[in-house]
């Protein structure tokens, strides 16, 4: 039995027509044509809500495993996409020289778990400090944050990007700011100040996602 199959026998099953759906979830019309359809499936938090106003398993419902109304399950964690090992920021800073296969089998290395659409060679950071901290509103990477980077993909005006200066051996955390064929390097907090940049720095790679514990 397909999901498509799955789905309508439930609906039927429950009395529900795709219309219900659509306002208890809060979702399109042609959203749930498609699962109807069985052109896509609902994920993450669309899949959970699904399952819970349909009365059903939700293992059974999205695969097909189990049955309908044994062993309910209302949680669906997220769609894991890999992990990244966390490195130290003067190891950011040597990037391109770093043996990645060596790095991910080191012993000692530790490995976050992500959900962004990043490259194999994708690596994880600890904020440190409170440069990328905004107290006046807006986006914030607070320090203690573990942030995931591509290395491999385009730094853009606007991106958070991981860098290097010249002077340093270690990375640094700023958002890139192209105006007018110059470069910045800018924090969130206001408190630091905007650097130029122009040819004193090696763009490391682009921040996808930010990990935060609480």
């Amino acid at each position: 039995m397909t999901f498509q199959e799955r789905l309508e026998a439930q609906m039927k099953s429950e009395g529900v027509k795709g219309i219900d759906i659509v306002n208890k979830l809060k979702i399109s019309k042609g959203t749930v044509s498609q699962w109807r359809n069985g052109v896509s499936k609902p994920r993450g938090e669309n899949a959970v809500r699904l399952a819970k106003f349909l009365r059903c398993n939700l293992t059974w419902l999205i695969e097909g495993k189990g049955l309908p109304n044994k062993n309910l399950e209302l949680e669906l964690g997220p769609d894991l996409r890999g992990k990244a090992p966390l490195i130290s920021w003067v190891q950011a800073g040597k990037w391109k020289e770093i043996d990645l296969e060596s790095l991910q089998q080191a012993s000692d290395i530790t490995f976050y778990q992500h959900t962004a659409n990043v490259s194999d060679e994708a690596f994880a950071l600890r904020v440190k400090g409170d440069s990328m901290t905004s107290f006046t509103g807006g986006k914030s990477i607070p320090e203690g944050s573990v942030i995931i980077v591509d290395p491999n993909m385009q730094a853009e005006h606007g991106k958070v990007i991981v860098a290097r200066l010249e002077d340093s051996n270690e990375a640094t955390l700023k958002q890139l700011v192209i105006d007018g064929g110059a470069k910045y390097l800018k924090p969130f907090n206001n408190s630091y100040p905007t650097m130029p940049i122009n040819g004193n720095c090696t763009i490391i790679g682009v921040v996808k996602q930010v990990i935060q514990d609480f």
